[in-house]
């Protein structure tokens, strides 16, 4: 049973500052919107959920709706029951997968039809 494709919020890719984008052959671009509270720059309607796919209109797609939880402590063991709005701050695409990392370096890997993350683990950013 396939689940429906979640819609994204109202938005223009010009809403908020772009501090990454990468473009997806025959979908349209990933961005990456900032929300950096340590300086200033805070969006609590996206906070945590930053990364955004628009298609080739400028329309939103989906935003980011990674699981839950956070690396913490020295051994960067991945803790779904801490919920973080920790921000996304970058996306990249590495063999067949397209990535988002947040600030803390906790990686997920996107499912580009839903815009679900799943944690695929902890890189330094």
């Amino acid at each position: 049973m396939s689940q429906p494709v979640p819609t994204a919020p109202a938005i223009g890719i010009g809403a908020y500052e772009i501090v990454s984008s990468l473009t997806v052959v025959g979908l349209g671009q990933l961005v990456v919107f900032a929300s950096f509270p340590g300086l200033g720059v805070e969006h609590r309607e996206i906070m945590g959920r930053e990364v955004f796919l628009f298609d080739d209109a400028a329309s939103a797609i989906w935003q980011i709706n990674p699981e839950q939880g956070t690396t913490d402590g020295r051994t960067r063991e991945f803790d779904r029951s801490n919920p973080t709005i920790e921000p996304f701050v970058n996306v990249w695409q590495a063999d067949d997968g397209y990535f988002a990392s947040r600030f803390s370096g906790d990686t997920f890997r996107i499912d580009l039809r839903t815009g679900s993350a799943r944690y695929s683990g902890w890189a330094r950013t």
